[in-house]
């Protein structure tokens, strides 16, 4: 089977969960019910009528409506995310602590060591970050999902680490509630995959980038928890 097979049926098998998770979102608040005021006018005495007004009970509409606090982002607002997930400080940052512990490690070995070795490293980061980030805004956009990082807004230290460590595996939809990140899953794999099945040696191959992806799945909870307590780059 070929890499572009093997793309095709994992993008099919994340659109499939999309589709079935967003058929589930939370309804808007019903309309509140008009309440019909009453007046009964009390004709027992003709020489004093008196009108007696029935006042209407405060009525209260159920919300169904997910957190209080989140707010969907804007398509300026993913844009520049977009943008930032690619050439954001923090983004090379990344990208170069990887290729720095790739030199380290040698590999590819076949890649060599110096400038050389660390630049082709460093590139062939870069272009996995800029397929997984593509893949990950397309998605998000089409399906109408939030696959951004944002603090948590509880207090206390469990709460947030959950909360840290829930967002690398899930994605919001516009009432915010959450559900497993398709657009991040198949961005992160995707990525790996097409890079060992094209630049890398030609000892790689596809089962190389499934590892290299669950690799950096994993790597996500670490910066995300980082994010959360330390650094929000």
């Amino acid at each position: 089977m070929n890499l572009v097979c093997r793309t095709i049926g994992v993008l099919l098998i994340a659109v499939a969960g999309v589709v079935s998770v967003s058929g589930q979102e939370v309804p808007k608040d019903q309309s509140t019910q008009p309440v019909t005021t009453q007046t009964t006018v009390d004709t027992q005495t003709p020489a004093a009528s008196q009108t007696t007004t029935q006042t209407p009970a405060t009525t209260q509409t159920p919300s169904n409506t997910q957190t209080t606090d989140y707010v969907f982002p804007t398509p300026g607002e993913r844009a520049k995310r977009y943008a930032k997930s690619m050439f954001g400080p923090g983004a090379l940052l990344r990208i170069g602590a990887s290729a720095g512990i790739s030199q380290w490690r040698d590999t590819p070995e076949e890649w060599g060591q110096g400038m050389e070795g660390y630049g082709r490293r460093f590139a062939s980061g870069f272009g996995k970050n800029v397929i997984q980030q593509t893949v990950t805004y397309g998605l998000d956009s089409a399906f109408k999902l939030d696959t951004g990082f944002q603090r948590s807004k509880r207090e206390g230290f469990w709460p947030r680490l959950k909360d840290a460590l829930l967002q690398n595996v899930t994605s919001r939809t516009q009432s915010g509630k959450r559900v497993v990140s398709a657009p991040r899953l198949v961005g992160v794999y995707s990525s790996a995959i097409i890079a060992t099945e094209t630049w890398y040696p030609d000892r790689y191959d596809y089962k190389d980038g499934l590892r290299h992806g669950s690799m950096t799945l994993l790597t996500g909870f670490g910066i995300n928890v980082v994010r959360e307590f330390f650094i929000n780059f």
